[in-house]
């Protein structure tokens, strides 16, 4: 975004959220409320799949806020010196992967430590873990590996989808771009900010079947 109407952007995207979410709120105590009373032993089906919506729905809502307020405002990364397998580790005991996903990790960075904030590498992962998932429909195996060279140490995500639409390629970290038919399309451009922050860098590969991302973050030392 411009300097010089990164300000207003960071404004409205702080009202527009701050507006969203009190009826979202108030539309998740609503359900809540309606699911108490009808209580869950003999809820009609039908009920339990509709109220079941609207919970995913005001969910989906509330991510979509989530990373527009992200993307807007300004990032003071808390950078530290780490373990890149280490913290890549822990990112991944984190990760709700969806039901039928399976994450397999290979782990070659040896001892090498990494410049980086683990919370953001924690989230940047998270949305090309997503990513993945969304290509494969949630299922199937995202491979995860890391490794070292020179100057730097990496992190690949690699899917077995069905790769990278060739008229976003070109444009693909770039805000507001998506091929896909839900969503703000700001999850790949969100996790280049976080790891640029703190020097890293995030890029695109096509694979033989798929696609592979890579976070390539600076050596400490």
């Amino acid at each position: 975004m411009a300097d010089d109407q990164a300000p207003l952007i960071r404004r409205i995207a702080s009202v527009v959220g701050h507006e969203l979410r009190n009826p979202l709120a108030v539309i998740s105590n609503s359900a809540y409320f309606v699911r108490a009373r009808l209580g869950s032993a003999d809820l009609d089906p039908k009920v339990e799949k509709h109220l079941a919506i609207i919970e995913s729905e005001i969910a989906r809502a509330d991510r979509i806020i989530g990373d527009m307020l992200a993307f807007s405002r300004l990032y003071e990364p808390a950078a530290e010196t780490l373990a890149l397998d280490e913290m890549t580790r822990a990112a991944l005991a984190a990760y709700a992967a969806p039901e039928g996903l399976k994450v397999g990790a290979k782990f070659g960075a040896a001892d090498a430590k990494v410049k980086a904030d683990p919370k953001a590498f924690a989230d940047a992962l998270k949305r090309l873990l997503d990513n993945a998932a969304d290509a494969m429909d949630g299922k199937g195996e995202v491979r995860v590996a890391t490794g070292a060279g020179k100057g730097a140490a990496f992190v690949t995500v690699a899917d077995a989808g069905s790769g990278v639409d060739a008229k976003v390629k070109d444009c693909l970290f770039e805000p507001f771009v998506t091929t896909k038919p839900r969503g703000l399309g700001l999850g790949l451009s969100l996790a280049r900010k976080l790891l640029g922050a703190v020097g890293g860098a995030l890029s695109y590969e096509a694979a033989p079947k798929g696609s592979i991302f890579r976070i390539s973050l600076p050596k400490a030392g």
